[in-house]
Protein backbone atom coordinates (compact mmCIF):
# COMPACT_ATOMS: atom_id res chain seq x y z
CA UNK A 1 0.00 0.00 0.00
CA UNK A 2 1.34 3.40 -0.95
CA UNK A 3 -1.43 5.73 0.27
CA UNK A 4 -4.36 5.02 2.60
CA UNK A 5 -7.42 7.28 2.28
CA UNK A 6 -9.96 7.26 5.12
CA UNK A 7 -13.37 8.85 5.43
CA UNK A 8 -13.61 11.20 8.40
CA UNK A 9 -16.99 12.94 8.22
CA UNK A 10 -19.07 15.15 5.97
CA UNK A 11 -16.96 15.48 2.84
CA UNK A 12 -13.62 15.31 4.70
CA UNK A 13 -11.10 12.57 3.98
CA UNK A 14 -7.55 12.04 5.16
CA UNK A 15 -4.74 10.48 3.14
CA UNK A 16 -1.71 9.00 4.89
CA UNK A 17 1.60 8.06 3.33
CA UNK A 18 4.94 7.58 5.10
CA UNK A 19 3.48 8.81 8.43
CA UNK A 20 2.36 12.11 6.82
CA UNK A 21 -1.33 12.98 6.63
CA UNK A 22 -3.17 15.42 4.37
CA UNK A 23 -6.80 16.35 4.94
CA UNK A 24 -9.15 17.32 2.13
CA UNK A 25 -12.71 18.53 1.93
CA UNK A 26 -15.08 19.96 4.50
CA UNK A 27 -16.29 18.06 7.53
CA UNK A 28 -19.59 18.41 9.36
CA UNK A 29 -18.06 18.27 12.84
CA UNK A 30 -17.50 22.01 13.27
CA UNK A 31 -13.68 21.71 13.19
CA UNK A 32 -13.09 24.10 10.29
CA UNK A 33 -9.36 24.23 11.09
CA UNK A 34 -9.19 20.63 9.85
CA UNK A 35 -10.91 21.40 6.54
CA UNK A 36 -8.56 21.20 3.62
CA UNK A 37 -8.33 21.76 -0.09
CA UNK A 38 -10.86 19.96 -2.19
CA UNK A 39 -9.37 16.86 -3.88
CA UNK A 40 -9.27 18.58 -7.29
CA UNK A 41 -7.28 21.45 -5.76
CA UNK A 42 -4.90 18.97 -4.14
CA UNK A 43 -4.52 17.30 -7.54
CA UNK A 44 -3.55 20.62 -9.11
CA UNK A 45 -1.20 21.37 -6.20
CA UNK A 46 0.53 18.00 -6.64
CA UNK A 47 1.22 18.84 -10.27
CA UNK A 48 2.74 22.18 -9.22
CA UNK A 49 4.89 20.51 -6.58
CA UNK A 50 6.06 17.90 -9.07
CA UNK A 51 6.96 20.57 -11.63
CA UNK A 52 8.75 22.50 -8.87
CA UNK A 53 10.82 19.47 -7.91
CA UNK A 54 12.01 18.91 -11.46
CA UNK A 55 12.84 22.61 -11.88
CA UNK A 56 14.67 22.71 -8.53
CA UNK A 57 16.81 19.74 -9.61
CA UNK A 58 17.66 21.44 -12.92
CA UNK A 59 18.48 24.72 -11.16
CA UNK A 60 20.63 22.94 -8.57
CA UNK A 61 22.60 21.15 -11.29
CA UNK A 62 23.11 24.41 -13.21
CA UNK A 63 23.87 26.79 -10.34
CA UNK A 64 20.65 28.78 -10.80
CA UNK A 65 19.15 30.29 -7.63
CA UNK A 66 15.64 28.92 -7.09
CA UNK A 67 14.93 29.47 -3.40
CA UNK A 68 12.25 32.08 -4.18
CA UNK A 69 10.56 29.97 -6.89
CA UNK A 70 6.78 30.19 -7.12
CA UNK A 71 4.43 28.26 -9.37
CA UNK A 72 0.96 29.70 -9.80
CA UNK A 73 -1.55 27.19 -11.10
CA UNK A 74 -5.03 27.65 -12.49
CA UNK A 75 -7.36 25.14 -14.03
CA UNK A 76 -10.11 25.13 -16.62
CA UNK A 77 -13.16 23.08 -15.74
CA UNK A 78 -15.66 21.92 -18.34
CA UNK A 79 -19.11 20.70 -17.45
CA UNK A 80 -21.90 19.21 -19.48
CA UNK A 81 -23.88 16.03 -20.03
CA UNK A 82 -21.86 12.83 -19.70
CA UNK A 83 -23.34 11.64 -23.00
CA UNK A 84 -26.36 12.31 -25.18
CA UNK A 85 -28.24 9.23 -23.94
CA UNK A 86 -28.23 10.43 -20.32
CA UNK A 87 -28.39 14.25 -20.38
CA UNK A 88 -29.30 14.35 -16.67
CA UNK A 89 -25.89 12.89 -15.72
CA UNK A 90 -23.46 15.80 -15.58
CA UNK A 91 -19.77 15.52 -16.31
CA UNK A 92 -17.31 17.89 -14.68
CA UNK A 93 -13.63 17.60 -15.41
CA UNK A 94 -10.44 19.60 -15.47
CA UNK A 95 -9.45 20.02 -19.10
CA UNK A 96 -6.44 22.31 -18.76
CA UNK A 97 -3.97 23.40 -16.11
CA UNK A 98 -1.81 26.47 -16.59
CA UNK A 99 1.38 26.68 -14.54
CA UNK A 100 3.10 30.07 -14.35
CA UNK A 101 6.66 29.59 -13.09
CA UNK A 102 8.36 32.50 -11.36
CA UNK A 103 12.11 32.58 -10.78
CA UNK A 104 13.96 35.72 -9.78
CA UNK A 105 17.16 34.91 -11.59
CA UNK A 106 18.80 36.17 -14.76
CA UNK A 107 18.45 33.29 -17.22
CA UNK A 108 20.11 32.54 -20.51
CA UNK A 109 18.05 31.07 -23.35
CA UNK A 110 19.72 27.73 -22.63
CA UNK A 111 18.61 27.90 -18.99
CA UNK A 112 15.07 29.00 -19.88
CA UNK A 113 14.79 26.09 -22.32
CA UNK A 114 16.17 23.69 -19.71
CA UNK A 115 13.74 24.92 -17.05
CA UNK A 116 10.81 24.49 -19.41
CA UNK A 117 11.98 20.99 -20.36
CA UNK A 118 12.33 20.11 -16.67
CA UNK A 119 8.78 21.36 -16.05
CA UNK A 120 7.48 19.23 -18.92
CA UNK A 121 9.33 16.15 -17.59
CA UNK A 122 7.25 16.11 -14.36
CA UNK A 123 6.24 12.52 -13.58
CA UNK A 124 2.60 13.43 -12.88
CA UNK A 125 2.25 15.47 -16.08
CA UNK A 126 3.75 12.63 -18.12
CA UNK A 127 1.40 10.13 -16.44
CA UNK A 128 -1.68 12.18 -17.33
CA UNK A 129 -0.51 12.87 -20.90
CA UNK A 130 0.06 9.15 -21.39
CA UNK A 131 -3.58 8.34 -20.67
CA UNK A 132 -3.53 7.05 -17.13
CA UNK A 133 -5.74 4.08 -16.26
CA UNK A 134 -7.50 3.95 -12.88
CA UNK A 135 -8.92 0.58 -11.83
CA UNK A 136 -11.29 0.42 -8.86
CA UNK A 137 -12.39 -2.68 -7.01
CA UNK A 138 -14.73 -3.17 -4.05
CA UNK A 139 -13.80 -5.23 -1.02
CA UNK A 140 -16.73 -5.90 1.30
CA UNK A 141 -15.62 -6.24 4.88
CA UNK A 142 -17.57 -8.60 7.11
CA UNK A 143 -19.35 -6.71 9.88
CA UNK A 144 -19.29 -8.17 13.36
Amino acid sequence: MEVLVKYENGFRFSATCKRYTVTTGRGDDGHKERDGMWPAQLFVASIGMCIGGYIAKFCQENGIPYEDMEIELSRRIETGPADTNTPEVKLSRTTRIDAKIRLRAKLSKHHRDGIMQAAEDCHITKSIEGGMQIVCSLEELNSR
